[in-house]
């Protein structure tokens, strides 16, 4: 439950619009640049009128966004975080949440891990695992490319509960570099002298030749949680949709950029 509240929070903020109970919100993506591994950093506060939560969340970035489940070394399984177990080599982001449940203020601390993917085809799960009271809390969601492009957060069946959101602040990064070497075989053309004739005639000669080298080089590849689109002309844009059981509520996302 707690942590479906931080879902919605992330999307409000990343909207960086008022809600309809207010608020104040911002979204800063580091570094907002074409091509970069980036980070995000979302801060909200002053919301109010967010006294129930929605039936499915969905979070689309347009095409050009991309995302790996290799920008972690280890995964989260629904056993680990039902048990607030996540391994920290698998965790995305951290962050707090101020609400008011049944009108008590309480200041909840949110863990954001990434997870093997929940359908076929998927790039992994979200899961957002939270802690009140003594009880763990937790929840987990699509991450995918939908069939358009880009990168797709797909959360659903959150409970019915009366809470409101007053403040949020969160953080979210993974991002690692493996280098591997590869091997590749190459003919090149070399230039060998040898010699040719007999006796007095016996004498050097260049020659071409054609032989077959190994070339070893080293890469390396930058597996990213956030990875910005490869063109930037001025934003980058996206939607979210709240989905509540008398209708829907989409916000549009937008976000500066550079080449």
């Amino acid at each position: 439950m707690i942590t479906a509240v931080l879902t919605v929070a992330i999307l409000i903020a990343a909207s960086a619009a008022s809600a309809a109970g207010g608020g104040t919100a911002t979204v800063t993506l580091t570094p907002s640049k074409a091509k970069a591994a980036a980070s995000a950093a979302v801060s909200i506060s002053g919301v109010t009128g967010f006294s129930t939560l929605p039936t499915s969340v969905d979070l689309l970035l347009q095409p050009g966004f991309t995302s790996s489940l290799n920008s972690v070394t280890a995964l989260c399984t629904s056993a680990e975080a039902s048990s607030s177990m996540c391994p920290p080599a698998s965790g995305i982001g951290t962050g707090s949440v101020g609400i008011r449940f049944f009108g008590s203020p309480a200041t909840v601390p949110v863990n954001l891990f990434l997870g093997a993917p929940l359908h076929a085809g998927d790039i992994a799960s979200v899961i957002l695992v939270g802690s009140l009271g003594g009880t763990n809390l937790d929840v987990s969601g699509r991450l995918f490319t939908p069939a358009q492009g880009g990168v797709e957060v797909l959360l659903s069946g959150f409970p019915s509960a009366p809470v409101t959101l007053d403040s949020f602040s969160f953080s979210l990064a993974a991002s690692r570099s493996v280098s591997s070497i590869v091997t590749k075989t190459v003919i090149k053309t070399v230039i060998k002298k040898i010699f040719v004739g007999k006796g007095k005639n016996r004498h050097k000669k260049k020659v071409k030749r054609k032989v077959k080298t190994k070339l070893r080089t080293t890469v390396t590849t930058v597996y990213s949680l956030i990875t910005d689109p490869r063109t930037c002309s001025g934003t980058w844009t996206g939607t979210a949709t709240l989905t509540y059981t008398s209708g829907s509520d989409v916000l549009p996302l937008s976000t500066p950029c550079t080449p």
